[in-house]
């Protein structure tokens, strides 16, 4: 099963103020889409990085085994992004991720990320909320060029 990502870029203040802050504690900085006007967010909506993650609850549930992550509209000069995977529930929790070369696919292959990365593993008969936080990063420049944020909800077992 694919999961995609629902969240515009710049319409939920709310969401994208708590994904920066997460996303400064993570990586220094978070870096987020300005617009002016409905045609400007309209524009940017269209032509801004988005991402899929093709995680499959029998494949990577409680796995080591990073779902492959695709990337849409990458950010000119992006040369690596960076993957964390966090569980958003009463405390956050870090569950790992990666770094990877931007390649000019956008696919960041299964199994890619690899530093203590756990996949999603809630407790059993418990609900709990993932996050791929996955950011363009320049080389040199520790503010990322965009981040996206793409939520998990494995099924309750």
């Amino acid at each position: 099963m694919q999961y995609r990502s629902s969240f515009p870029p710049c319409r939920h203040a709310l969401l994208l103020l708590s994904l920066c802050v997460t996303g400064a504690t993570l990586t220094g900085g978070c870096s987020l889409l300005d617009s002016g006007s409905d045609a400007a967010t309209a524009d940017n909506e269209q032509n801004s990085m988005s991402i899929e993650v093709k995680y499959s609850d029998n494949m990577h549930r409680c796995s080591r085994v990073s779902p492959e992550i695709n990337v849409q509209n990458i950010p000119d000069g992006t040369d690596t992004f960076m993957v964390r995977l966090i569980e958003v529930d009463a405390q956050e929790r870090f569950c790992g991720g990666g770094n990877w070369r931007n390649d000019g696919s956008g696919i960041i292959p299964e199994g890619a990320l690899t530093q203590h990365y756990q996949g999603p593993c809630p407790q059993a008969g418990r609900e709990s909320t993932y996050h791929y936080v996955v950011s363009a990063m320049k080389n040199g420049n520790p503010q990322p060029l965009m981040v996206r944020v793409f939520p998990v909800t494995p099924e309750v077992r």
